[in-house]
């Protein structure tokens, strides 16, 4: 599918130097940086490693049994 797009002057100018340093087409950064941005848009909003962190026990809190409960009504 093509469509066009309208990038600023600076943008586009960035996007060039990148493609001429990379020796890659304009269109190729655009359709991976776009492949990109939609991995991580329709993956989770919390990587998979922070889901599955399970804590670190070397650093777990001690029990604070001096502190109060809370209010029952706070409002």
């Amino acid at each position: 599918m093509n469509f066009s797009i309208y990038l600023k002057d600076e943008l586009a100018s960035r996007l060039s130097a990148v493609a001429k340093k990379e020796q890659v087409s304009r269109n190729n950064l655009i359709v991976e940086a776009i492949e990109r941005l939609l991995k991580e848009r329709e993956s989770s909003f919390w990587g998979e490693e922070v889901m599955n962190w399970r804590g670190c026990p070397e650093f777990e809190l001690p029990a604070r049994d001096d502190l109060l409960p809370p209010k029952e009504e706070i409002f």
